[in-house]
């Protein structure tokens, strides 16, 4: 039975609607930034100041194809997955996030490159881990399981 009260109310955790627009926010992030890398690879070496050359074109076109699909399942996470298909995804971003943002500082500390040449994927990257690990912490603190 259905009381008054209970009709239009939103059951779904804070921290469940906190990861679904993350989620969201992060498909559409890797979707632009995929399509950008995978369409305009010049644009993308001129900004960070590499040389354009089939190799590049090859790892940026490369690189552009994974986080567009990365995007497209992130994106259908946070619009209609099941909950323990979303938090998946998460675990996924938090793991790439911290992987991507360590490889960023890595690269940046034993190469020639500059932060400003490693910025746009580490701080994209960080942005999101500490996004997914703060989702992880709402959820925990609020003891509702997968």
């Amino acid at each position: 039975m259905v009381f008054p009260r209970e009709v239009g109310v939103d059951k779904t955790s804070g921290a469940e609607r906190f990861l679904r627009v993350v989620l969201i926010i992060n498909g559409i992030g890797d979707i632009g930034l995929g399509a950008f890398m995978l369409f305009l690879p010049g644009e993308l070496a001129r900004m960070v100041n590499f040389d354009l050359t089939g190799e590049m074109i090859y790892l940026v076109g490369g690189w552009g194809t994974a986080s567009m699909s990365f995007g497209v399942m992130r994106l259908f996470a946070g619009i209609g997955a099941r909950p323990e298909v979303r938090w998946f995804v998460a675990a996924f971003g938090l793991f790439e996030g911290a992987l991507l943002t360590m490889f960023g500082l890595a690269v940046m500390a034993l190469t020639q490159l500059t932060f400003f040449q490693v910025s746009l994927s580490t701080l994209f990257a960080l942005f999101f881990a500490v996004a997914y690990g703060a989702a992880f912490l709402w959820r925990k603190r609020s003891n509702r399981p997968v």
